[in-house]
């Protein structure tokens, strides 16, 4: 066998063992066009400056309403808080109790979480609704709730990278891609679980939104 088959197979191999091929079956996606490139986003002056915020509610896509399987959405989240049927504090409140490890009868759902900071997800949340009490939310991601997997680096959170070793920044520090959704708002609502050091299925996040 060349080396050339001899990495596809293994490229084969860890895509199926990845279960990214699930992805093909997803009727969901049926209406979806294909995008192979980069998205870049064209600024009409090019000496002008960066946009404050990437996330305009025009520039989201919100699923189908009768798409099968389908979850809560950035934008149903934010039409829900603009509009007052919810709030930020109220959905993390619906979602602490699936998620957390530390209760006494964890769920189902727990199992994909490695740590959820109570306190930190309830003032993020208290904030967020705060602000958009007051009509100034930032942005559409403003109290959405997400959650990062382990190998990002998350202030107040060990990180392991799903192993026993511990690889916790010793500044106690964000990774920047997690600060810029804090920046506009979103509830990060722990760290979730994942195989050691990544080498395996990822853990879907947004199982437990559905039920």
């Amino acid at each position: 066998m060349s080396s050339i088959s001899s990495l596809s197979f293994v490229q084969t191999y860890l895509w199926n063992n990845a279960n990214f091929n699930a992805l093909r079956g997803l009727t969901q996606l049926d209406d979806v066009e294909n995008r192979y490139d980069p998205t870049v986003t064209l600024v009409r002056d090019p000496n002008a400056g960066a946009p404050a915020s990437h996330t305009r509610i025009n520039s989201i896509r919100a699923p189908p309403l009768d798409a099968i399987g389908r979850f809560y959405s950035i934008s149903d989240f934010h039409d829900a808080f603009k509009t007052g049927k919810l709030t930020p504090s109220a959905v993390v409140e619906a979602l602490l109790p699936l998620i957390r490890r530390d209760v006494k009868s964890p769920t189902k759902h727990s199992v994909a979480f490695l740590d959820t900071k109570v306190d930190i997800v309830r003032r993020a949340a208290e904030t967020a609704t705060q602000r958009y009490k007051d009509g100034a939310p930032l942005g559409i991601l403003d109290g959405v709730p997400m959650a990062i997997k382990d190998e990002m680096d998350l202030k107040g959170y060990k990180r392991c990278d799903g192993s026993k070793l511990d690889f916790t920044n010793k500044l106690d520090m964000t990774s920047w891609c997690v600060s810029k959704l804090e920046e506009e708002g979103a509830i990060i609502l722990g760290k979730l679980n994942m195989h050691e050091f990544g080498m395996g299925e990822p853990v879907p996040l947004c199982s437990f939104m559905s039920s």
